[in-house]
């Protein structure tokens, strides 16, 4: 047989990849069928990042309140301006050193999970914990690999902008930027433009390094090779895949905003429309409706968080499956080692 017959023959014995709608379907099913599993895990980063993003906008809030509330002119609301982005920069920096090991734990949680259920074996929350924290090293490891590698120039290029940023404002340029700022600041608006499409087509290749490590104990470097080769042939699907979820995800966090802001309205109207030498009653109401709002809102960010995350990670668990038995040949049956008993108190898949 001929080099051209074999290649032939081969490419029409390729199994083909999971229908896109099914696909789909698969990860809806399984976010359905195992909701508390995905929102048990969901609880630390929901947490970790309400909490965080309230002490920073807090501190940031604290900080900035007497420079917007005392300038009058308008190099002085520049100067407000420049604070509030030399508070607001390393505030994010400081917030971002917990989130990041948050995020890792989580991912290595939910990618366990994801990975057992989609192989047709249960789990429990509990059981994932114990995995993440047992992986969490080698979790922040792979994580902070790919992050560097795929929006590694983005970064540098996001502390450039700052750094120009801050020399305009150190020299009183924000009202009369000089002429070089036309060209400067377009010029690296267009890196990072740039910068973010090689990050996107660079995680797209490494997309499949999570599952991978979790399922076959590989190394950071392991599982990022190993996902070069998964993902070959895949990563136009795997994108879209993600945009579908990101499409759904703002659709949802669209009709939230809305949610709240005319929850938030009506608490308003209540306090506006109080007469004015009533008693605390109308301002008890209005403050009870605030707090309510709030919890609400808390709960369902809690929600959409649990439900986009275990979404994005169940994807690419049920692709992950998907491209091992189509390039490595695997039944259904043989993509898990783990035995057929369930954990204490794991619910069955």
């Amino acid at each position: 047989m001929t080099e051209a017959n074999l290649h032939t023959n081969t490419a029409i014995a390729e199994i083909p990849p999971m229908p896109f709608g099914f696909t789909l379907e698969r990860v809806y099913r399984i976010l359905r069928d195992h909701l508390k599993v995905f929102l048990g895990i969901a609880a630390p980063p929901a947490v970790a990042m309400i909490l965080l993003y309230a002490v920073m906008f807090g501190l940031m809030f604290a900080n900035l309140r007497p420079l917007l509330s005392t300038h009058e002119t308008p190099m002085a609301a520049a100067g407000a301006q420049f604070a509030m982005m030399r508070i607001m920069f390393p505030s994010m920096m400081l917030a971002m050193i917990p989130i990041t090991v948050v995020i890792a734990f989580y991912l290595g949680a939910a990618f366990h999970a994801g990975n057992k259920i989609d192989s047709g074996i249960g789990t429990s929350v509990g059981e994932c914990f114990g995995q993440a924290w047992s992986r969490l090293g080698r979790s922040l490891g792979l994580m902070l690999w790919i992050y560097l590698r795929a929006f590694g120039p983005v970064l540098i290029l996001e502390v450039v902008l700052f750094v120009v940023s801050g020399w305009f404002g150190l020299n009183g340029s924000l009202q009369n930027p000089p002429t070089a700022a036309f060209l400067v600041l377009p010029l690296i608006w267009l890196l990072f433009v740039a910068a973010s499409v090689y990050g996107t087509i660079v995680a797209l290749r490494m997309s499949l390094a999570f599952p991978a490590s979790i399922d076959e104990g590989l190394t950071a470097g392991e599982a990022i090779r190993r996902s070069s080769k998964l993902t070959q042939g895949s990563r136009g699907r795997i994108f879209l895949l993600l945009l579908v979820l990101e499409l759904i995800a703002c659709a949802c966090i669209f009709v939230l905003e809305i949610v709240a802001g005319v929850v938030f309205g009506i608490g308003a109207l209540v306090v506006y429309l109080a007469p004015a030498h009533s008693t605390n009653l109308w301002t008890i109401v209005g403050i009870l409706v605030g707090v309510v709002a709030g919890i609400a809102l808390l709960i369902l960010f809690y929600v959409w968080i649990a439900l986009l995350y275990g979404g994005l990670v169940t994807t690419l668990s049920v692709v992950y499956h998907d491209q091992r038995r189509r390039k490595d040949g695997l039944l259904p049956a043989q993509l898990s080692s783990a035995g057929p008993e369930l954990p204490p108190g794991a619910e069955p898949a």
